[in-house]
């Protein structure tokens, strides 16, 4: 650290010295004085030097990030979206702050000024915190017309676990933008605080007749609401492509559609058309490879019914995107005796060791057993559970350790039960 403390003397360091620290993650706390003096340098004023260190200080020591970040909330865009994407395994939100909970309220008290993605940090900081944003439900409400998704959706957060005359109140601003055409974020936040079904069916029908760029979103929803979703079967089927289209928005609401016809109707013959339609145009674009992985984990649902799109299945093991998903799906529909556990746990664990889709190869072991490894098998998880090296090294920087962390907490209980039949005499 004495390097870094240096290092930090000199402007043209910071970018990088902040850059590493943020990496590291909680590890680097001993420098969190550090970068909290460069933080917080004129928080008034812009200053990438100063924000560029405080989005590392939101990861490497959030508490003392926060007052840094609430002087400074409009100057410092990097450090707000750093906040705003923060997952913490204890509670998945950036710890809560009163003087920050003020600031976000202050800037939302202004929607017109607001651009780009702030809507969406500030929303986004204030659902993590549940009810404890509730002070800040007014100048959610009076957003509503500015950005309603973003701010429906977090008042549904934040009023959940409200008082009832507090719920009321926030009931009534989300029926009078809905009345408006409010959208689905309203007519789903509405669902969450009242209950009542025949909005959010009149909305998902809208959604889903017109196609909307919010179809796969409507699918889900439909979906998630099982066979009280009835009404809209007919919508659903209506809703499906012409099954020619290739691309990743075409699929992946066609995925969603046929998954939401089996949790509705129970129709599997209808789900299972639907999804070998995605396997087949998936080919013919390469660019298509993740709507892949997200038809057979639609394909998992279905169990055996599924099964005849195990050959559509194994052709995907091939793809280290793919092949995890595949594999998971493969256990479901085809079930583990009629299956070569150990090859596919070898394609997992390639899947994982190239990461792939390392969080997808841990899903697939877990639904192949630890018998399913070999000796050797064992051995690469535990390098990788156990190692120094990253696993997870690609993705949204503020979210590669805390998913190189949850990856290596799963590979080790996936060893665990091994490692105790080891050691048992």
């Amino acid at each position: 650290m004495r390097d870094l403390r240096a290092a930090a003397v000199d402007d043209e360091s910071v970018a990088a010295m902040s850059s590493l620290l943020g990496r590291l993650g909680s590890v680097a706390e001993p420098a969190a004085d550090i970068l909290a003096s460069v933080a917080g340098r004129n928080p008034e004023h812009e200053d990438d030097h100063a924000d560029e260190a405080l989005a590392a200080l939101v990861l490497v020591a959030p508490t003392k990030a926060a007052p840094l970040l609430a002087a400074g909330l409009g100057s410092r865009p990097r450090a707000l979206d750093a906040a705003a994407r923060f997952e913490n395994p204890e509670d998945s939100g950036f710890p809560y702050s009163r003087d920050l909970l003020d600031a976000v309220r202050d800037h939302l008290a202004r929607p017109e000024a607001l651009r780009g993605n702030t809507p969406w940090q500030l929303t986004n900081l204030l659902a993590g915190w549940g009810a404890e944003a509730a002070p800040a439900l007014p100048e959610l409400c009076a957003a509503l017309s500015h950005f309603p998704g973003q701010a429906a959706w977090a008042i549904g957060c934040v009023a959940a676990d409200c008082a009832p005359p507090e719920r009321a109140r926030v009931v009534s601003s989300l029926r009078a933008v809905a009345a408006e055409g409010g959208g689905l974020s309203v007519a789903k936040a509405l669902y969450g605080l009242d209950g009542r079904l025949t909005p959010l069916l009149q909305c998902l029908e809208q959604h889903l007749r017109r196609g909307t760029s919010e179809l796969t979103e409507a699918a889900r929803t439909a979906g998630a609401l099982g066979p009280r979703a009835a009404a809209l079967a007919q919508a659903l089927r209506e809703a499906l492509s012409d099954s020619e289209g290739d691309t990743t928005p075409v699929l992946d609401a066609d995925t969603a559609v046929a998954e939401a016809l089996w949790r509705v109707t129970g129709d599997a013959e209808g789900a299972v058309a639907v999804l070998d339609s995605v396997f087949a145009r998936a080919q013919q674009n390469p660019w298509a490879r993740w709507s892949v992985g997200r038809a057979a984990r639609a394909t998992v649902h279905l169990g055996p019914a599924g099964r005849p799109l195990a050959p559509r299945l194994k052709a995907a093991l091939d793809d280290p995107a793919q092949a995890a998903a595949a594999v998971l799906a493969l256990v479901a529909v085809g079930g583990p005796a009629s299956l070569d556990r150990t090859a596919l746990a070898e394609v997992a664990l390639s899947s994982a060791e190239s990461d792939a889709d390392p969080a997808g190869a841990c899903d697939a072991l877990e639904a192949l057993g630890p018998d399913a490894l070999t000796g050797d098998q064992r051995h690469r998880l535990a390098v990788l559970a156990d190692g120094d090296a990253r696993v997870v090294r690609s993705g949204i920087e503020t979210h590669v350790i805390r998913q190189d962390e949850a990856f290596r907490d799963r590979a080790q209980a996936l060893l665990t039960p091994v490692r105790a039949d080891s050691a048992a005499p």
